[in-house]
């Protein structure tokens, strides 16, 4: 069948293996020009198919040699429908990541859930060794709570007052009204416990009621801070009541493995990249697109590879460290350079849409938005048949 994105209210249906299969060789690639670095050699990554995650394996997995274990909730394909691009990049890591000859598992199914946790710690018991790091970065909608037999959902919403902004509009490349509304105090609390910290502590505290954490062991997060342009949803909004969550979490469980293992527990804020979630977030595709801009042309601009290589590189295993005030690791020190910001909210603020979309930032937003299901390559020909059946049979391993 031909494959052709399929965007509905800036959601993308569909995703095209072949192209996820050129996401993952590409980062893969990156890796491996990159110099290495020793790092943990048992790691577990909770959210490890697409993004954040997907980057800190090919990170670590290239340039420390480590051992991975995944933990991702995915679709396969079935019928005309693809499935998700995060089944797909699990499957071609798989098929790349052989040469490594190191340990590479899945595990597909809710991270959230009681069954997931006996699943991978037999697995870490029986054949895998104990862990050296464990990076929690889940970005869920929704998450099951097993004592009430409810579905908690999150929301991206204001806190206070309606959030207003700008958005890129995919389909048709244009850019229109964003609003967010207010959230109710259900909703921040359901957002809490959906997005903030208590499951990443529920799974290392498990881990080391099993006995599975190596001494020195390191688990770390990822927070968003960014400027003032998104700052009532990132800090200010539900957003922000999960991160400070997850930010309180990572401090409890510090004092704890500093004390058991000699260990800790790090937060990262990362740099504003492409997600799925950008365009949901007023200002966050004008932001992010005069961003790149600004720092392409200052050559301080990362790939996210390049940004997780260096976070595991230079300030988790290295010396290099940059912390502020709460401890939070500031690998988003370039991003929130003061000339970098202003310079930034300069074009945000005086940029007509026409000059916008002529900004190679713009396009770069737009192709990275495509690349990330697959699509957008110029070196794939998709009026070629892709045969779903037979790629169906393939199953992360």
């Amino acid at each position: 069948m031909l494959i052709e994105p399929s965007i509905r209210s800036n959601i993308f249906l569909n995703a095209h293996p072949v192209g996820c299969e050129q996401f993952v060789f590409d980062q893969i690639q990156e890796a491996k020009k990159l110099p290495s670095f020793q790092g943990p050699k048992k790691v577990l990554i909770i959210g490890g198919s697409s993004g954040y995650g997907l980057s800190s394996r090919i990170a670590l997995a290239y340039g420390a040699k480590s051992d991975t274990l995944n933990i991702s909730f995915e679709t396969p394909p079935k019928g005309k429908r693809t499935g998700t691009a995060g089944w797909w990049n699990n499957i071609y890591f798989q098929h790349y990541a052989k040469d490594t000859k190191h340990i590479h598992k899945d595990f597909v199914g809710d991270a959230f859930g009681s069954q997931m946790k006996k699943d991978v710690i037999s697995y870490i018991q029986e054949t895998f060794g104990k862990l050296d790091l464990v990076i929690y970065s889940l970005a869920a909608g929704a998450r099951f709570n097993e004592e009430t037999g409810n579905l908690v959902k999150s929301s991206i919403k204001a806190i206070g007052e309606e959030a207003l902004g700008k958005t890129i509009d995919l389909a048709d490349c244009h850019v229109k009204d964003l609003s967010i509304g207010i959230a109710t105090e259900d909703e921040i609390k359901d957002t809490v416990y959906v997005m903030g910290g208590s499951a990443w502590k529920d799974w290392i505290m498990a881990l080391a009621d099993h006995d599975l954490l190596s001494p020195g062991f390191k688990t770390i997060s990822y927070t968003y801070i960014g400027g003032p342009t998104t700052d009532k949803i990132y800090r200010g909004g539900t957003l922000g009541k999960a991160k400070e969550d997850l930010e309180q979490a990572a401090q409890t469980m510090n004092a704890y493995l500093k004390d058991k293992y000699q260990g800790e527990a790090l937060i990262s804020s990362s740099k504003a990249v492409v997600t799925k979630a950008s365009v949901f977030i007023p200002q966050m595709p004008v932001y992010v697109s005069c961003l790149f801009d600004v720092m392409m042309r200052k050559g301080l601009h990362e790939t996210i590879l390049e940004h997780k290589m260096r976070l595991f590189r230079d300030m988790v295993y290295g010396q290099k460290r940059i912390v502020d005030a709460e401890g939070r690791i500031r690998l988003d020190h370039l991003e929130m350079k003061e000339d970098v910001q202003q310079e930034t909210i300069e074009m945000m603020l005086h940029l007509s849409e026409h000059e916008l979309f002529e900004l190679h930032g713009t396009q770069t937003f737009i192709r990275e938005f495509n690349q990330i299901h697959g699509f957008g390559y110029e070196n794939i020909d998709y009026n070629q048949d892709v045969n779903l059946d037979m790629l169906g049979m393939l199953q992360p391993e």
